[in-house]
């Protein structure tokens, strides 16, 4: 799951691509604002979309074969 650093102060928003990898960065920024924060960003419906297509597609290619 992708977590989202969230620096009130400096409007940063940036996604990363786990908690220990957010925790990371969050301590650095910690160091400019106390409020700064790790949360799960959720899953994002083009990422999701384009799987769900991507799995028809080999299901699709996996049946022609057969």
């Amino acid at each position: 799951m992708k977590f989202l650093l969230i620096a009130t102060a400096l409007n940063l928003q940036m996604t990363y691509p786990s908690e220990e990898v957010c925790q990371k960065a969050l301590e650095q920024v910690k160091q400019n604002d106390p409020t700064a924060m790790c949360i799960p960003a959720g899953e994002d419906r083009l990422d999701h979309t384009l799987d769900r297509f991507l799995n028809l597609v080999q299901n699709l290619q996996s049946q022609s074969v057969k």
